[in-house]
């Protein structure tokens, strides 16, 4: 069996390595996309809820209703502090996840550059074989005369 006929398991491993890492790349883009989103629905939701406070408070309102407004506020407030905690750390995994897909890549050329010198090698070998098996043969015939 020719040596580049037995790399290509190497190489079928190492496309399916970069497949994955950047399906997983895309996966957490994905998450990271949506997480994006629900930070501003919640920053809008913050948003609006700061206005309907100002509004009722300057027309005046009870303290039981005004301290129902600032718990809700401050929870809308925590919720997107976490949310940013999440787009944080979903943007860290992001770029470790690129970094490892970029390897991943960089290897898989690699090894396809590998692959195509053995079977170039393969390739020069085979000729010189044929050659020889050409002159040998010719050497039988010549010699027969």
């Amino acid at each position: 069996m020719k040596r580049s006929k037995r790399l290509e398991p190497v190489s079928a491993l190492a496309d399916e390595t970069e497949r994955e890492c950047a399906s997983h790349v895309a996966g957490l883009l994905s998450r990271l996309a949506d997480a994006e989103r629900r930070c501003a629905e919640l920053r809008g939701y913050l948003g609006e809820y700061q206005g309907m406070f100002q509004r009722r408070a300057s027309q005046g309102m009870g303290v039981t209703g005004m301290r129902d407004y600032q718990t809700f506020i401050a929870r809308l407030c925590e919720a997107v502090r976490q949310q940013e905690g999440v787009i944080a750390q979903l943007q860290v995994d992001c770029e470790r996840a690129r970094a490892r897909w970029l390897d991943a890549a960089a290897r898989k050329s690699a090894v396809r550059k590998v692959i195509a010198n053995v079977r170039s090698e393969d390739q020069k070998l085979e000729e010189r074989r044929s050659q020889k098996e050409s002159d040998e043969q010719a050497q039988r015939l010549g010699g027969a005369r």
